[in-house]
């Protein structure tokens, strides 16, 4: 989606109206619906989602609107819903929800829509309403496009095909907007509807009103609103089939792989108020939507990846070792000695083609593999590492001595393509494939990655499997230590220098459910504190100050990119969003705010999904450095020392990253990490969450909270099990 100046309007098409100043209140800030007649387009989107429009409302007054309005032009007349917010820099705007286009009225706004036709300039447009009338000019080209636009001066035979199917579609869209609009469709939606779907479909969507769920970014909820004002009966077998992917579509985002069958029929009527789904699953999986296996239900898709993964696997440790047999000269001086569980970690990556090491912190799982890569390069062999996060991959660059890269780089991914790397194109010049914090590996990516592995080529698996599942649906790591297939070795005993650090001593303590030490011994690092507060103003007071002021102070940090405040929840008195907005105002109070955003140049974010097409993926954070203006991009740069150039219209997936959830953080580091734990977020704290938070801190790691809510954490683990079939998939017949 590219975002580009409006055209400026010639001046007879230009109506002359002071804009708003940032003081100038409406006169109902209350208001939820307004009229008004657009006078200019300041910015616009040119796939239908945002846009910035001056207009003047049924008073006179002029007003400005922001929403999914660039389907709308200068001239036309909305009747609009949505409220009204006080923008600190750019002053009152109406924020639009819904949108509907009245038919143009007046010489000026039909000349604007006339303008909007392929091939119809301004010229053309004046012509043809000076010889039709305003009145009249529209229904006259309705009842004979070719001949009243293929007399247009400039549009000729090669023009004029493209310019009637212009008129068809533009007509189209409008009443497909007035349409959606009518049944209760919200304007961002309609947006991606229209666009999706495009001219001519009402009647596909009053056939088939539930076909908007395969959009990205369109519930369940909107599809099922518009069903509703169709008068769709509430037991039509559309809606159910709807309703029962729609709940395992969400099971997916719980990190499920399958639902048996009663907890789907649960989730489903739930959904679906009350409806019987039984027949409707039946259906779904008679048409290969879904896929019934004994008692458990799976998305077809879902199920296809968890079967290759599964394959995959299978494939690795059915094939003989490819590396070269000379035996391996175990260290017994200088730097690292490896222990013998390290050095049995290191032999079986060399045995076979598919193995595991795991452990906590402090275990030495990093220098095992830096002795592994050496070993390899010793013998002539090429080792590539990867990881799932910039950051991740940039870390394991440092402790390893090697190159390493992101997964998603590595497979080479191509924008609206896929991965270029898959079983007909592997991954080249690699013996020995090292993946670290395996432990956040999806099917989806894992089975990727594996997939894209050649047939010489070893792959080691390492991660900590105590820290939190990963984000997407599966388990991969762990199922495959549960199915004692794949050769694993798990690494306990903490090293003496890692020993001293009260963090490693820390989340080993809160790893076996105990509260965490935090009076150091003669010989210890103190970089572990616990601040005990009582409250949530109190609580959310301290995280503050110790991460905008104290710990940057004390340390010598950049309180941007060196501290991470790292919350369970997003809502509520000491949630993310909160945390996000003060720590913005103490650290970016005069950052240049970015038009058509939330954002503002200096500001730390993170990116909340992958964007493919602008090489940007989940969970990635950097600073907005520079806003150009004049072509409307920002400059990010990430955390992993990438500069990238975004489209301001890219930057609807970048959320403020002072703040940031224990899950996000995943994959990452920082040089501080301080972490609020609340009595109001018990539902979020588990031991596996406080584990994974604190395992995220390089030199110092603040808890700054309540003493009674930080032991029901570390005596609570995660109960909520998730439902897979990876560790039965590969696990030994019999």
């Amino acid at each position: 989606m590219m975002l580009t100046p409006s055209r400026v309007p010639s001046p007879c098409h230009t109506r002359r109206v002071s804009l708003p100043e940032p003081d100038d209140a409406p006169r109902d800030p209350a208001a939820s619906e307004l009229n008004a007649e657009i006078t200019g387009v300041r910015w616009s989107t040119t796939d239908g989602d945002f846009a910035v429009l001056d207009a003047v409302d049924g008073d006179g007054e002029a007003v400005v609107l922001v929403g999914a309005l660039s389907h709308v032009h200068e001239g036309e007349s909305l009747a609009v819903g949505g409220g009204w917010r006080r923008h600190h820099t750019h002053g009152w705007q109406f924020q639009v929800a819904r949108v509907r286009v009245a038919e143009p009225v007046g010489d000026h706004a039909v000349r604007a829509y006339l303008e909007s036709v392929k091939h119809v300039g301004p010229v053309a447009a004046m012509r043809l309403v000076k010889r039709f009338g305003a009145d009249e000019v529209l229904a006259a080209i309705d009842r004979d496009p070719e001949r009243i636009l293929g007399s247009v001066p400039g549009i000729g035979p090669r023009r004029l095909v493209a310019a009637v199917q212009s008129w068809h579609d533009q007509r189209e869209l409008r009443e497909l907007r007035l349409f959606l609009d009518t049944h209760g469709v919200d304007a961002a939606s309609a947006g991606r509807i229209a666009r999706h779907f495009g001219a001519g479909s009402i009647d596909q969507l009053q056939r088939a009103p539930y076909t908007i769920c395969e959009i990205d970014g369109i519930g369940f909820g909107t599809a099922d609103a518009l069903a509703r004002a169709l008068d769709t009966p509430h037991d039509a077998p559309d809606r159910l089939a709807a309703g029962v992917l729609h709940a395992l579509h969400q099971a997916e985002t719980d990190g499920h792989t399958h639902l048996p069958r009663p907890e789907l029929v649960e989730r489903a009527t739930r959904l679906l108020g009350g409806s019987d789904v039984a027949d409707a699953i039946d259906e779904l999986a008679a048409r290969g939507k879904v896929v019934i296996d004994g008692d458990r239900v799976a998305d077809a898709r879902l199920h296809a990846i968890e079967e290759r993964l599964a394959s995959h696997v299978r494939r690795l440790l059915d094939s003989a070792p490819a590396l070269k047999r000379k035996r391996a000269a175990r260290p017994t001086e200088g730097a690292f000695v490896p222990s013998d569980d390290q050095w049995r970690g290191v032999t079986q990556a060399l045995a076979h083609r598919l193995s595991i090491l795991t452990g906590g912190p402090g275990t030495g799982k990093s220098a095992t593999m830096r002795t592994l890569v050496d070993l390899v390069k010793a013998r002539t062999g090429t080792t590539r590492l990867c990881a799932p996060t910039g950051k991740a991959a940039r870390r394991l660059s440092e402790l390893t001595g090697a190159e390493a890269t992101t997964i998603h780089r590595l497979l080479e991914w191509t924008p609206g393509h896929g991965f270029a790397r898959d079983a007909d194109d592997p991954i080249e010049g690699c013996d020995l494939l090292i993946v670290d914090e395996a432990s956040m590996l999806s099917i989806h990516l894992a089975e990727a990655l594996l997939g894209a592995v050649g047939p010489s080529t070893h792959v080691l698996l390492v991660g900590d499997v105590d820290q939190l599942a990963p984000v997407g649906p599966g388990r991969v790591l762990e199922d495959l230590l549960d199915a004692e297939a794949v050769p694993a070795v798990r690494l306990t005993e903490v090293f003496r220098q890692a020993a001293r650090s009260m963090i490693v001593r820390a989340a080993h303590a809160i790893n076996e459910g105990e509260l965490p030490p935090t009076i150091p011994g003669p010989d210890d690092v103190r970089d572990f504190f616990f601040v005990a507060r009582d409250g949530a103003s109190a609580i959310f007071e301290e995280v503050c100050e110790l991460a905008a002021a104290r710990l940057p102070k004390h340390y010598g940090l950049d309180p941007a990119a060196d501290v991470q405040v790292l919350a369970p929840m997003h809502k509520g008195p000491v949630g993310i969003d909160a945390l996000n907005d003060e720590l913005r105002a103490r650290l970016n109070p005069d950052g240049e705010h970015i038009e058509g955003t939330p954002l503002r140049v200096g500001d730390k974010v993170m990116q909340t999904r992958n964007s493919y097409e602008h090489d940007l993926f989940n969970g990635e954070r950097g600073v907005l450095v520079h806003h150009d203006t004049e072509r409307n991009r920002v400059h990010f740069a990430g955390e992993d020392g990438r500069r990238l150039t975004l489209p301001v219209d890219a930057l609807d997936t970048l959320r403020l990253a002072y703040a940031a959830s224990v899950h996000k953080a995943q994959g990452s580091q920082a040089r501080a990490i301080v972490v609020p734990i609340f009595g109001g977020h018990r539902i979020m704290l588990t031991r596996n969450l406080v584990y994974t938070a604190v395992t995220r801190a390089q030199e110092v790691c603040v808890v700054v909270g309540e003493p009674g809510a930080l032991g029901g954490a570390v005596r609570r683990t995660d109960a909520r099990r998730r439902h897979t079939r990876l560790r039965e998939l590969v696990a030994p017949a019999g």
